[in-house]
């Protein structure tokens, strides 16, 4: 699974808004077609590898559905997650896992991070990621199969709109970019959309 997840295709049509039917057994699929992975090295060396799945609108039902068969009537992790709840709404989110070579690299939450994240819709104006760390466990390893054993997990959240109040994502965006740079390299991510 997490093999065809890096290596995948994409061949499914995305939209921000989809109202496809789905059902619970479709969420690997709806998985694997919002997730992008990249990797980056540095004079030959292995720096990052990177995971990220954006919590669409598809994401977010086909993990509703499929979540009372994961866990059971009453599970609090779609809680924890905020896959379901009302504040799924107010940003654009992903899931990210990063492995990278050295532990200390891997501090995509701190203030100080060597990385920054952003994410930008067509040719506008990037915007910044607020990191939180997501603490690792064997229902977030169900749910995000990629993530594996040298890697950390966080949520990134975009705001909505620009600081000049340009909304950052429209239902006429074309390519969204989730890029991760620092001096050691760039992980470069791309959704492409079909504008509804």
């Amino acid at each position: 699974m997490a093999v065809a997840l890096a290596g995948c295709a994409h061949e499914r049509k995305l939209r921000l808004n989809s109202d496809h039917v789905l059902g619970a057994d479709d969420y690997e699929e709806i998985l694997q077609a919002w997730t992008r992975s990249d990797e980056v090295y540095h004079d030959l060396d292995s720096v990052l590898f990177a995971h990220a799945t954006f919590h669409s609108s598809e994401v977010r039902r086909a993990f509703g559905l499929r979540h009372p068969v994961m866990y059971g009537p009453g599970s609090e992790e779609a809680s924890r997650l905020l896959l379901t709840g009302p504040d799924a709404e107010l940003h654009h989110e992903f899931f990210f896992s990063g492995a990278t070579h050295l532990p200390e690299w891997n501090d995509f939450d701190k203030p100080d991070s060597i990385w920054r994240i952003t994410l930008q819709a067509d040719d506008r104006e990037p915007v910044e990621a607020q990191v939180e760390r997501i603490k690792t466990n064997a229902n977030l390893r169900v749910i995000y199969p990629y993530i594996t054993d040298y890697a950390k997990t966080y949520r990134l959240r975009f705001p909505l709109t620009t600081p000049e109040g340009d909304p950052v994502l429209t239902p006429r965006t074309r390519v969204m970019h989730l890029t991760i740079t620092s001096a050691l390299g760039t992980a470069h991510m791309a959704w492409v959309l079909t504008p509804s």
